[in-house]
């Protein structure tokens, strides 16, 4: 914490990191009003979401190696130009092409200010003790943001309209932008001149996100077993294989495999993987099951959200963090995914049973909270140790790529399973019941890759070197 200024750099940070994943959520709730005003059919609305959520998947590992490459501020910067550019002309879009374009865009923007202010704020707290302090703040104020984008989605909406749920990053980036000046520059790399973007890679993984998701959003039309899907997810996995080849024959890869392959940095990314699988569709069948079942307005959906998010933001700030210091990162991973897997399991049953908030949400969103908020830093800090400084930008977009990929795929998933238990002649409570336990089973799986591929403490410091 040399910087004279580390507390301002550290709400910017912060900020821009709050900002980028309340936008994947913050246009959930307006939808209907969306789709009233540009006239969206039911299969394409969902990309007002999936837009962004693949572009800052797809392209967060092209801006961590940026950031590395060309200086941390200099691509945090253009990215937030870019990402609030996208805002202010998402507003005023007037079909859904433009509309669908400039979230992209908006997604593209956070995919480079995101990994660059990952290592930003790496860069500001050199030690562990205040990097793990940090680190739980960073955590904290990204697991509120999805939270938050739900919240603030209803209100604004209701009170003046969903383009200002887009305009209303505009004068967030334009603060941050004329504050930027006080940020550390960040370490380039000393092989700058000598090294190229790795596009190719870039596209190609992007393309496989993208395909990915479509597989299970467009199961809405055609089916879950319908071969079509099938077709498409082969095509996805086949993409995202063809990207791992690229990525061992370049020569300045995007992605270099000795660092993912790392059991501390494979293991805790498919830890975010699997476990963001749950949270997309846990917010969105919340929001849904309030609106069409208990006859909630958007506002008040937004509200009854908001036990969820403090759960997540006192976890992840204090409990998390604490947990770490006594007892290192797998256990707390454990066991926060435990009690994760836990709040999901009894929120899908109590969806089925009762129809009231009091009993049917809040006792399994606020254990869901509590586990996810407890787990999130830990998985955190596992991404980035013993990673070298150089690719912290990438060790970030890695981490944050698996949140954002988890987060779009779960969301795809989790409509598909809605749709077919309706298609099946199953209600629609019995859907949202059905997409929370598969949620609940996807987290099972990244708890058994925890428990499997995370080193214990006594080896840790090893295979960090």
């Amino acid at each position: 914490m040399n910087h004279p200024r580390w507390r301002l750099c550290l709400i910017l940070l912060c900020t821009t990191q709050f900002v980028a994943l309340l936008d994947f959520s913050i246009t959930m709730i307006p939808l209907p009003q969306i789709q009233e005003s540009l006239g969206f059919t039911p299969g394409a609305l969902q990309w007002v979401i999936n837009a962004y959520g693949v572009a800052i998947a797809g392209f967060l590992l092209l801006g961590g190696r940026a950031a590395d490459m060309f200086g941390r501020r200099r691509v945090f910067l253009l990215g937030l130009v870019i990402f609030t550019l996208g805002s202010l002309l998402g507003g005023f879009s007037q079909t859904p092409a433009m509309l669908i374009a400039t979230r992209a865009m908006q997604g593209f923007g956070a995919a480079l200010f995101s990994p660059a202010a990952f290592s930003l704020l790496l860069a500001l707290f050199p030690d562990q003790a205040s990097r793990n302090r940090a680190l739980g703040a960073w955590t904290a104020v990204a697991a509120s943001g999805f939270v938050a984008g739900l919240i603030l989605g209803g209100m604004i909406t209701d009170l003046m309209g969903w383009r200002w749920v887009l305009w209303i990053n505009v004068p967030v980036g334009m603060l941050v932008i004329a504050l930027a000046g006080n940020l550390p520059v960040g370490q380039r790399d000393a092989a700058i001149g000598a090294r190229r973007l790795d596009i190719g890679g870039a596209i190609l993984v992007a393309a496989g996100a993208a395909t990915l998701v479509f597989a299970f959003a467009n199961s809405e039309h055609v089916g879950l077993s319908s071969p079509v899907t099938y077709g498409l997810i082969a095509l996805a996995m086949g993409l995202l294989a063809l990207f791992v080849w690229v990525e061992s024959k370049v020569e300045y890869p995007l992605m270099p495999l000795p660092i993912f392959c790392r059991r501390l940095t494979g293991g805790a990314n498919l830890v975010s993987l699997l476990a963001n699988t749950a949270l997309g569709p846990t917010f969105v069948v919340v929001a849904l099951y309030m609106q069409e079942i208990l006859g909630f307005t958007a506002t008040q959906t937004g509200l009854g959200l908001l036990p969820m998010a403090v759960a997540f933001t006192l976890s992840s700030a204090w409990a998390g963090p604490a947990l770490i210091a006594r007892v290192d990162t797998k256990p707390v991973i454990l066991g926060g995914m435990t009690l994760f897997i836990a709040g999901l399991a009894l929120l899908g049953m109590s969806l089925a049973v009762d129809t009231s908030w009091a009993l049917s949400i809040l006792p399994g969103t606020v254990l869901a909270g509590v586990g996810y908020g407890i787990a999130f830093p830990a998985w955190t800090v596992a991404g980035i140790e013993g990673v070298a400084e150089v690719d912290h930008g990438l060790a970030g977009g890695m981490l944050t790529t698996t949140q954002e990929v988890g987060s779009a795929v779960g969301l795809a998933v989790g409509v598909a399973v809605s749709i077919a238990v309706l298609a099946g002649g199953g209600s629609s409570v019995q859907g949202f019941s059905y997409a929370i336990l598969v949620s609940a089973c996807m987290v099972v799986l990244g708890l058994i890759g925890a428990a499997l591929i995370l080193p214990g403490k006594a080896s840790t410091l090893a295979l960090a070197r």
